[in-house]
This record gives structure tokens, C-alpha cells and sequence, in this order.
């Protein structure tokens, strides 16, 4: 359903833009009004609206270059079923394929870094592990999904990441700031994420060699194929590193495919994946191990039909598996090691149409979750072995079977449009089913102004970690109540051909929210997972982008864009140490200029300064507050037709800086690559990547 649709017009825009909408499961895009992009009219995307309003001003070989098209009436799937661009009522930040070809990043955490309200913590370097918070939430409170698909982890949300694809093979990002159980269920508590993969040229092939500092290598290729009504997408990469201090070694591997099948009647999605991640772990879990080590493999399938008639029904069957290893002393099993295996399959099942009183949308998904482990979950009756590895046996094991139910209703009148949902929700640790409603509302003063206001209830059940992990240092709790919050929020939006931007304000009140606590005295050394406080978030977050007039897009200057947030939370009663509930980025600002510097040689460079609330306790107990810190990443590029090469640096004024207390980030890091684009039948499919 993205391929050659008016709702999957802007698969290839180049510019992180922030527009009001909140998508289903399988796209949250969309972008009204006059539209900044570089790469429309490809394989996967053409524009909805009279061609004659449609102007493409630039080479299109040229893709570092900015295109203006006009898109007016362009569907978009917003909510849980399509609606005009113009009558979306939520806004999503979207990173385009030319936005991370352009970016000085080399994974999906850097991409992220500097999306207003989004919090990235890594533990380890260009991706290895990373934490995604929004709007001051925990790692475990965003969904993942890839490609629409629920990808989050059971155990815990520090395996969300880990995807089996790599930055080559993203097409774009959707970055849902705010709850959206309604629409995507539990865990959708503070924003979603939604990764789409795929090449928007249909018979090409794409690869990259990446070197660096710190025995840094990357090789990855891609390869799209079109042929009759068979669509496919095969991506294969590695990368590897030999660690920026002790112990920070890591090798990533990845394998995913993608094929859609046109019928008769509909099409069929099929996409699989395998990643293995194998990594030094240095003080990770604890400051007082630096030998720590970890290997996480993953792996999935799914399929989905979506039929053609009136009444859209799209059916989704998946399956994860995600094993686990974790040694607290590296190669040494003189401490056991911990193996963890989950096993995640579901059906999700939407049903949507249209009719006289606007768009109605029904649903369900089905969701089983179970977790084989040595040390998560309940005793099994009988042990059962772990796959290549003698005498060693998983002895827990917890399973839970998670049921969703939705109903939403969208009206559009005139200027006004409103969407109105709820989710039921059970599962067997629960007595009954919630509920949790919300609402959208936006009212558009013209093409380019337009006010929105929502109230949105959702809720996260804990993972197997909170409930059952147990440490010398730390206390699972089995008797956890699912934390839950309603959210406020209100924006206005401005876009125009030469100037977007947008400013929203939220507050969340929170309840029962899950949090890993314990006394800060120095000789305190348990932590334990308990439903901590009732804790409330206030926010706001402004974002501005400029881009030159469609005349002068042969100038120096590309595009402009700055954004900031501010979050605070209310006091807290006691004096307990938080982990995560409380250890928020409290203000962030990102400043993001692209420009052209002489013929085909680009600059791209971003600066961030975060300020995080909370502290952290050393070695010695001592605790410590974060202070706030710069990071400057560049990238200069020079692009032909088919290749471009670059050189880049992050972190390039070598700042001192933590994420996760006590563990030192990477000074400025040196890298330089080449990637290769070719079309292999010689034939044009629109505009090239």
C-alpha cells in the first residue's frame, strides 16, 4: 500500500519537517500545505495534486539540491485510516532519505539525537546500545515499530534498537512526539517511532565502504528489484570496531528482505530480518564491572494483505525472537552468564472505510509474549537447554498474552477536523480491561495556519526485567501495576514555502509510573523496580526551518533548521535515588545548517547542547549531577551522478560528556566513506537517491 499511492506521495522528502498527524500502524507521514522536498515522484511515491501545480526546479541528479513542489489535497493514512494532509490533526517529525544521505551519522541513534523532545543515551558507540526516550519518558515508554510492524522487546526496552537494519537501508523516519494508545496501543506512551525501509529505486543497486579511527569498517549493499507485479529489497551490511577505550569493541551484522506482490484482489508484504550484535560492554549494567560483555541476536518475519475494496481490511501476522547473552566478566564463567530468549508473535487485524459521517476504523491485535531465562521469570518443571551450549539450561520462564481492542471515528467539517478513539486492553495479569480514550482536534486557519489541541490516556505494562530480574545489587518486583498517564497537549503550526515552523505545549500526569529506585546513601546498594510515584511532565517544544526560495535554490545556503525543548517535572516527595523516571533531559536546543560550498561539495553540520536533570552515583558512591554539555558533528560531501564520497567527524570539539553516568562518551571520531548508486537496467525511475 506505499508504492505508486497519493498517500505515500513524500516516501523520499529530505528535510526533517514537523507536521500535524498521528498515523497507523503502518505510516505515521504527512505533510500539508507547501512542501519542501528533493525526491518526489519515484517508485514509492507521486504526488496527489493537479500535476500542472507541481514545479521541479533543480537537476534531479542533483539530490543534495532542494526541489519545491505544491501539494495541495494529498491523502495521507492519519489515525488509524486515511485523511487529507490538510486536515491532519497531530504533529510528526519525519527524517527523509535525503536528510540521513546528508546527515553526519552513521546510525540510527545520531539520526535521533537531534529531534526536539527525543532523549538518545548510548552506552556504546554508533549504536551499539542506546536508549530512546521521548518527552522525558523512560526507554521502556516508546514503540518501536519497523515498518509499521511492533517490534518493542519484553525483557527490555534497551533491545528496542536493536533492528536488523542498517542506516543504508532506511527509506525514512516518523517520530510521534505523545501518547497514542488509541491508535497503537500499550507501550505507545510517551511517542512512537516508526522505521520504513526500502530503496525508492526500483532497480538499483547500492553500496557503501565506510573507514575511520578506532579500526572503524563498514560494508554494506542493497539491491531493489521491480519486476512485473513482484517488488524487492534485499540489504546485507557489517559493521565493526575495535573500541574507543577499553572493552568497547563491537561487530554488527544485519540481513533483511523485503517483497510485495501485486494481486488482483490486493497486495502482499512479506519482510524478514536477522541482526547479531556482539559487544564490549564497558561498566554498563554497573560501574564496578568494566569487563561486561554482551551478544544479542534477532530475528523476525512478517506478512500483511491489504485488500482493494471499499472496506479496507489489513491483516498482520509477526513473529520476533530475541536471544540474549550477558557476561559479567568477559569470557570468565567463573560467573554465570545470563541467557534470555523471547518470543514474540501476534495478529494485528484493521478494518477501516469510509462513508457520509467521515472515516471509521476497527481493530484488534493479539499479542502472545514469553521469555525462556536463567534468571527472568517463573521455575519451569523441566529445564530446557540453551542452543549451543552444553550443561547450560534455561530454568524460568514467563509468558503473558496481551489482547487490543480499537474503535475511532475522524469527522472533517469544513476547516475543522476531530478524531476520537479508544483501546480496550487485557491481559492475564490484569482483573479486567481498561480503557483508554483519546482525542485530536485541529482547526485550519488557511494552507499555512493551523491550531491543534489532544487529550490521550495510554498506559505500559512492565517488562519480564521490572518484574523478575534479581542481582546482588538489584530486585525485580512480580507485583508491578501497569503505569499509566493522560496528556494535555495544544500547538500551532505555520508553513510556507520559505518558512516552517511550529511551537506545542503538553503536560502529562503520570501514575503508578515504574521506576528503579533506592536510598542514596553511600552504603545503599540495593535498587529496586517498584511503582514509584505519581509524577507530572510539563513541556513545550519550537521548531523553525528555512529554505531558499524555489529561484534561488543554485545559491550557497540550503536550508536552516533550529529547534528546542524545555521539561520539567513536578517535585517529587522523598529523597530516593531514581534510574530512569527522574533522569530526564531537562533542555535541549539543535541547530542544523546544510549549504553548498563550491560546485558539488556540500557541508552539512549539526550542534546540540543537552542539559539532563538527575544524578548518578561513582565507584565510591559519591553522587553526582550531570552537567550539560555541546556536541558539534560535520560532514563534507562531494556527489556525481552515481558516487559520492565523503569525510566527517562527531563529537568535533572533543567534549567530555555522559549519557548514562560514569560512562565516558567517544571524543571526536574521524571517518571518511564512498557509496556507490547505480540504476543496473539503465532506465530512470523518477529522481535518484
Amino acid at each position: 500500500m506505499w508504492s505508486r499511492k497519493r498517500y505515500a506521495v513524500f516516501n523520499s522528502l529530505r528535510r526533517v519537517i514537523r507536521i500535524f498527524t498521528l498515523c497507523t500502524a503502518y505510516s505515521i507521514l504527512v505533510a500539508p500545505g507547501f512542501i519542501s522536498a528533493r525526491n518526489i515522484g519515484s517508485s514509492t511515491g507521486t504526488v496527489a495534486s493537479d500535476p500542472d501545480k507541481n514545479t521541479a526546479t533543480t537537476d534531479p541528479d542533483d539530490t543534495l539540491k532542494i526541489q519545491h513542489f505544491l501539494a495541495d489535497g494529498v491523502i495521507v493514512t492519519a489515525s488509524r485510516t486515511p485523511i487529507e494532509a490538510q486536515k491532519a490533526n497531530r504533529i510528526v517529525t519525519v527524517i527523509s532519505k535525503s536528510d540521513i544521505a546528508r546527515a553526519p551519522a552513521q546510525n540510527l541513534n545520531d539520526l535521533l539525537r537531534s529531534i526536539p523532545g527525543v532523549d538518545i543515551r548510548q552506552r556504546g558507540p554508533l549504536g551499539t546500545q542506546a536508549d530512546i526516550s521521548i518527552r522525558g519518558g523512560t526507554f521502556d515508554q516508546t514503540l518501536i515499530l519497523l515498518n509499521g510492524i511492533n517490534v518493542t522487546d519484553p525483557q527490555t526496552g534497551h533491545h528496542n534498537l536493536s533492528l536488523p537494519v542498517d542506516i543504508e537501508s532506511i527509506e525514512r523516519i516518523e517520530i510521534l512526539n505523545g501518547p497514542a494508545a488509541k491508535s497503537f496501543g500499550p507501550n505507545a506512551f510517551s511517542g512512537v517511532v516508526n522505521i520504513i525501509t526500502g530503496n525508492s529505486n526500483p532497480n538499483s543497486i547500492r553500496a557503501s565502504l565506510l573507514l575511520g579511527q578506532y579500526g572503524l569498517s563498514r560494508i554494506s549493499a542493497n539491491i531493489s528489484n521491480t519486476s512485473g507485479k513482484l517488488e524487492q529489497f534485499l540489504s546485507l551490511s557489517r559493521m565493526a570496531s575495535e573500541g574507543y577505550i577499553e572493552n568497547t569493541d563491537f561487530s554488527n551484522s544485519s540481513f533483511f528482505y523485503q517483497a510485495k506482490y501485486q494481486l488482483k484482489s490486493g497486495i502482499i508484504d512479506l519482510q524478514t530480518g536477522y541482526g547479531a550484535r556482539n559487544f564490549g560492554a564497558n561498566s554498563f549494567y554497573s560501574l564496578k564491572y568494566p569487563d561486561q560483555f554482551e551478544s544479542v541476536k534477532t530475528d523476525f518475519v512478517s506478512i500483511k494483505y491489504q485488500n482493494r475494496s471499499a472496506i479496507r481490511i489489513v491483516p498482520v501476522i509477526y513473529v520476533r525472537r530475541n536471544r540474549d547473552r550477558f557476561e559479567l566478566k568477559r569470557d570468565d564463567e567463573s560467573v554465570p552468564f545470563n541467557h534470555h530468549r523471547t518470543l514474540t508473535a501476534g495478529l494485528n487485524l484493521n478494518i477501516w472505510m469510509v462513508h457520509r459521517f467521515g472515516r471509521t476504523s476497527l481493530g484488534a491485535d493479539l499479542r502472545n509474549e514469553n521469555i525462556l531465562s536463567n534468571v527472568l521469570g517463573n521455575l519451569l518443571s523441566s529445564p530446557v537447554q540453551v542452543r549451543g551450549y552444553e550443561n547450560t539450561y534455561y530454568l524460568k520462564s514467563y509468558n503473558r498474552f496481551n489482547t487490543s481492542i480499537y474503535a475511532e471515528q475522524t469527522i472533517s467539517v469544513r476547516k475543522f477536523t476531530g478524531t476520537a478513539g479508544v483501546m480496550a486492553y487485557h491481559n492475564p495479569d490484569l482483573s479486567f480491561f481498561g480503557f483508554y480514550p483519546g482525542m485530536d482536534l485541529s482547526y485550519r486557519f488557511n494552507d499555512r495556519l493551523r491550531i491543534y489541541s489532544s487529550v490521550n490516556k495510554t498506559l505500559r505494562m512492565p517488562s519480564f526485567t521490572d518484574m523478575f530480574y534479581t542481582s546482588p545489587v538489584q530486585q525485580g518486583n512480580p507485583q508491578l501495576k501497569p503505569e499509566e498517564a493522560v496528556t494535555w497537549e495544544a500547538g500551532i503550526k505555520y508553513s510556507s514555502t520559505f518558512l516552517k515552523g511550529d511551537i506545542s505545549a503538553f503536560r502529562r500526569r503520570g501514575n503508578n509510573l515504574i521506576d528503579w529506585v533506592k536510598d542514596p546513601s553511600a552504603d545503599s546498594l540495593i535498587w529496586r523496580s517498584a511503582n514509584h510515584a505519581d509524577i507530572s511532565f510539563a513541556g513545550i517544544e519550537a521548531s523553525l526551518s528555512l529554505t531558499p526560495e524555489t529561484e534561488n535554490h543554485n545559491g550557497r545556503f540550503q536550508s536552516l533548521r533550529v529547534s528546542s525543548s524545555f521539561l520539567k517535572a513536578d517535585p517529587v516527595e522523598g529523597d530516593m535515588l531514581s534510574r530512569y523516571a527522574l533522569d530526564y533531559l531537562r533542555h535541549q536546543v539543535n541547530i542544523s545548517v546544510d549549504f553548498r560550498i563550491v560546485a558539488r561539495l556540500y557541508n552539512s553540520t549539526t550542534v546540540t547542547w543537552r542539559n539532563r536533570s538527575g544524578a548518578w552515583q561513582d565507584v565510591t558512591g559519591e553522587v553526582v549531577s550531570y552537567e550539560p554539555f555541546w556536541l558539534s558533528d560535520t560532514r563534507f560531501t562531494w556527489k556525481e551522478q552515481h558516487i559520492s564520497v565523503y569525510i566527517e567527524a562527531s563529537n568535533v570539539f572533543n567534549s567530555r560528556y555522559y549519557d548514562f553516568g560514569g560512562l565516558i562518551q567517544p571524543g571526536t571520531w574521524i571517518r571518511g566513506g564512498i557509496l556507490l548508486n547505480i540504476n543496473y537496467l539503465g532506465k530512470r525511475s523518477g529522481a535518484t537517491e
